[in-house]
């Protein structure tokens, strides 16, 4: 990351965690200057030139922190949550007992905690959770300094060690803390906004196209909301989320969730024309039903980054093409390279009596499809009462025609996307059928025993299975046993003895192809030059004493007597 500006941070290394210090003052100020070793000169400049600062003790005021992190006009709920998760971690580390505002230095901590490669580094501990610490800095809520109490003022100032502070994150019992799920719904909307208008650490910002469809968003961070806990159905005022369910989430099942917030922290440490336009090519799925800008985020909270950094190809849309397996066959079986299947509908919630008064079709499916019994099945509150319901299959493998044999490598997953998300890997090749002799497509299943007069599929104990009308699909989920393993989160919580299955009726149906590996390999490429770019042209305006005069002095490098080198 070019220079960095420490000086004698080595020496002190093995002997910080034990330091032990009297007053809150001294802990910040020790943590303030750890803070500023921790980056480089050409990134401290363009941090205080972003904030038009002089000295990092200068506190930011609010328009020039929604100015730098690009906060959303009129969402003045998601800016206060925001500020205060920032004012809580600019305290760092007496999350809980100090109540200083944010400053430079603040702000400065505030970016090495939210990114996990420079949390590391910036903490030395292998031990620390950098989740446990984004919970506490967003359920905590910061009052003014002057409304401590005598008592808690007094608790501060007992001599404490470095690792003692840090370990117990400053006294802070996670047990007791929640958050309101509304506030978790307006973040988690935030950061599905973010992962479509800031891709990489370096890239333009526009949020404006974005945040024009909010309300996309807030649909698919409600399947994330109810993922944590699946209470939350209709009264959102009413819940809250844990840092237990959270956590759990989070680590299962949505690994990628935070990766745009720091991202956009990051932001911090380029100036505007070192920013690089990136084309995420949402235009492509300007046409899609199911694929929108808002799906596409949440999926990639879930997927490897191989997935959701490059272009998507529309292949198939059954709204547009039609829905038959033939039609679905001349689309997508040209295609060699990876590709995710995504299908959406709405849940049949009393099977007997849909197929006996409203679809004798149906009717034809129950016979041939071995329904669990209704007394067998455990479903929780947001498949009780969500109809709505989202799958999407990552097929590495290009698709084929397979009456009697199978398809698909081992990175083939079903991704759950609502009512709530959970991950459902394969633990075999070889899970995918495509049959056109009447079994339509099934994952995880073994194939249809068809005969001249009949048909019986037979659904393995986690599948999707479609009807060969691609009328109607079941996603069944009965533990161990087949193919496919139990959702992860499911796996996590103990649940995956938990029988479930939804018959739904298909809306929508369309296949997206990802790419292969020499167009992935190319994208990584590309990035990787244009993030080394941005520094170099970091370092030359370094140099120059032209225009970048008054940065350099803004960062006491020159000028005052000031020599320039190491800081």
């Amino acid at each position: 990351m070019g220079q960095s500006s420490s000086t004698g941070s080595r020496n002190e290394e093995g002997s910080s965690s034990s330091r032990k210090f009297s007053n809150n003052k001294d802990v910040l100020t020790y943590f303030n200057n750890k803070a500023q070793q921790q980056v480089s000169i050409p990134e401290l400049v363009s941090f205080k030139g972003n904030l038009e600062i002089e000295d990092l003790n200068t506190p930011i005021t609010h328009k020039s922190l929604c100015k730098v992190l690009h906060f959303p006009q009129n969402h003045t709920i998601l800016v206060g949550i925001v500020v205060n998760m920032l004012r809580v971690l600019s305290n760092f580390p007496l999350v809980n007992t100090s109540y200083e505002a944010i400053t430079g230095y603040g702000l400065l901590k505030c970016i090495l905690l939210l990114n996990k490669a420079r949390c590391g580094k910036f903490l030395k501990t292998k031990s620390y959770d950098p989740l446990k610490l984004l919970f506490i800095s967003l359920s905590l809520q910061k009052t003014d300094k002057e409304e401590l109490s005598e008592e808690n003022e007094s608790s501060t100032n007992r001599e404490r060690s470095i690792k003692q502070i840090i370990t117990d994150y400053d006294n802070v019992d996670t047990e007791v803390l929640y958050l309101p799920a509304d506030f978790m719904l307006q973040f988690l909307s935030w950061l599905l906004v973010l992962s479509v208008t800031c891709p990489t650490t370096n890239s333009t910002l526009n949020n404006d196209k974005a945040f024009d469809q909010w309300d996309s968003f807030k649909i698919s961070a409600m399947n994330l909301v109810r993922t944590m806990n699946p209470d939350v159905v209709s009264d959102i005022d009413s819940h809250c989320i844990t840092f237990e369910q959270f956590s759990t989430a989070v680590k299962t099942v949505m690994p990628n969730l935070l990766k745009p917030l720091e991202n956009l922290m990051e932001h911090c440490f380029y100036l505007e024309n070192d920013l690089v336009d990136y084309d995420t090519n949402l235009s492509n799925i300007q046409d899609s039903k199911i694929m929108t800008p808002a799906l596409l985020a949440q999926l990639s909270t879930g997927l490897p980054k191989e997935l959701f950094i490059q272009k998507l190809q529309s292949l198939y849309i059954g709204r547009k093409s039609g829905f038959s397996m033939r039609s679905l066959q001349a689309k997508v079986f040209k295609w060699m390279a990876p590709s995710i299947l995504v299908v959406s509908g709405m849940k049949i919630t009393n099977s007997d009596e849909y197929a006996a008064k409203k679809n004798p079709r149906y009717r034809r499916f129950l016979e041939e499809f071995p329904k669990l019994k209704d007394s067998d099945q455990k479903m929780d509150a947001s498949h009780l009462n969500k109809r709505k319901t989202t799958f999407a299959v990552y097929i590495d493998d290009p698709w084929k025609v397979t009456n009697k044999e199978y398809f698909g490598d081992l990175n083939t997953r079903i991704i759950q996307i609502s009512p709530s998300q959970d991950i459902y890997k394969v633990n075999q090749k070889g899970t995918i059928y495509f049959n056109t002799i009447g079994g339509g497509i099934g994952i995880g299943d073994k194939q249809p025993l068809i005969k001249s007069a009949s048909k019986r599929y037979a659904p393995g104990n986690v599948s999707l299975t479609f009807d060969s009308t691609l009328e109607f699909a079941v996603f069944r989920h009965t533990g161990y046993g087949g193919s496919l393993n139990p959702g992860l989160l499911s796996m996590e919580r103990k649940e995956e003895n938990s029988f479930f299955e939804v018959h739904f009726l298909i809306q929508d149906v369309e296949v997206w192809g990802c790419g292969g590996e020499k167009e992935l390999e190319e994208q990584i490429k590309q990035m990787a030059w244009e993030e080394a770019e941005s520094k170099r042209r970091q370092q030359i305006n370094l140099r120059s004493l032209g225009e970048d005069r008054a940065l350099l002095e803004m960062a006491g490098l020159v000028g005052q007597h000031q020599g320039g080198g190491s800081m």
